[in-house]
């Protein structure tokens, strides 16, 4: 069962609330996926992190890489930090070249739990969601600690899973 969690509604689609104490200058960097939703970009793939960096513009450059077999596979994309009407800060519009524009007005990616070494990364509508680590390989019960977090924030579990982080050739 679903636990309930705080949501902003926009008459579109649901948010999750971001992290108040989120800070862009300290999120910028390599984050590694530890676990998350099951997503086109990283189908057979291993090895999954994204790297961010601050734009002239203020917007976010955002570099996901995950290595299949012995090949890098990367996606540029721009994160667009989004009005104070969806949380203070710790919301952006993701976009990467080829993909359609968002079905919702608001954010797509919404960092809504942070602590500098772990964040927690939810869409819209609470469909997917991003376990990322400053560290490549935690151990293994903090990972499930915050996959729970996850649960209790509001995610579906059914489709998470933990991101292979082993014999990793591009780091």
């Amino acid at each position: 069962s679903q636990n309930p969690v705080p949501a902003l509604f926009d008459g579109s689609c649901y948010y999750p609330q971001p992290d108040p104490g989120f800070t862009l200058d300290s999120y910028l960097g390599r984050w590694y996926q530890v676990a998350g939703s099951i997503a086109p970009f990283s189908a057979n793939c291993k090895c999954t992190y994204a790297q961010y960096a601050l734009n002239d513009n203020g917007t976010v450059r955002v570099n996901n890489t995950c290595q299949a077999g012995t090949r890098p596979i990367s996606i540029l994309g721009t994160a667009s930090p989004v009005g104070p009407e969806y949380g203070s800060k710790g919301a952006f519009q993701v976009q990467f070249p080829g993909e359609r524009p968002p079905d919702c007005p608001g954010p797509n990616y919404i960092v809504q739990d942070y602590t500098g070494e772990f964040s927690l990364v939810q869409s819209n509508n609470f469909t997917t969601v991003f376990i990322l680590s400053r560290e490549q390989k935690p151990k293994p019960e903090v990972v499930d600690a915050w996959i729970k977090r996850a649960g209790l924030l509001g995610t579906n579990l059914d489709n998470v899973v933990k991101t292979d982080q082993t014999d990793c050739l591009f780091v």
